[in-house]
Parts: C-alpha cells; structure tokens; sequence
C-alpha cells in the first residue's frame, strides 16, 4: 500500500500528535491548581518556552554569522559541544539473576 498525503496532511497529524496530550492535561491542572495558580503557572511555561526559543535562535544566528549554518539541532550541538562519545548505561544489577 502506497501513502498519498500531502505535505500538509502529515504537518496536520504531526501537530495534533504533539499538541493533543497537552491540551488533554490542561483540564486537570486547572482542576488541581485553581484558575488564578493555573493561569500564572501557563503563562510563567509561555514565557520559559518564549525566552528559550530566543536563546535559540540567537545561538543561531550567531553561528550563521561565522559562516557555520546548522540546519538541523544535532549540528548545533555537534558544533557547539564537539565530539562527544556517549558510552551505554551500566547494566541494573536489580533484575540480573
């Protein structure tokens, strides 16, 4: 079976997927919280998200500037960590017989 969605489609489905569990959970913290604490915890997230997403773009363009544009976050992190080697987790001695 071939899949014949648009671009369009799969931005549609990929935004649903990252958005609905949020959106699912602001009832219940709204419930927990209260409307004044849940209103000032949502937007004290936006302006975290806001600043962070800034910080980001600014990193960015400063690389873009010095002739080192990263398309994708794993260059970035590449270019601004280096090499790095990541080595796997100790085995969990908890479940080992």
């Amino acid at each position: 079976m071939v899949a014949s969605g648009s671009w369009l489609h799969c931005a549609y489905h990929l935004t649903t997927s990252i958005v609905s569990p949020a959106l699912l959970s602001l009832p219940f913290a709204f419930a927990s919280l209260g409307w004044a604490s849940g209103v000032a915890c949502l937007v004290m997230g936006a302006a975290v998200t806001f600043y962070s997403y800034n910080l980001l773009s600014l990193v960015l363009e400063h690389h873009d500037q010095l002739g080192r544009r990263q398309l994708r976050f794993r260059d970035m992190a590449h270019d601004i960590l280096g090499n790095v080697s990541y080595t796997s987790p100790p085995p969990n001695d908890l479940y080992s017989f």
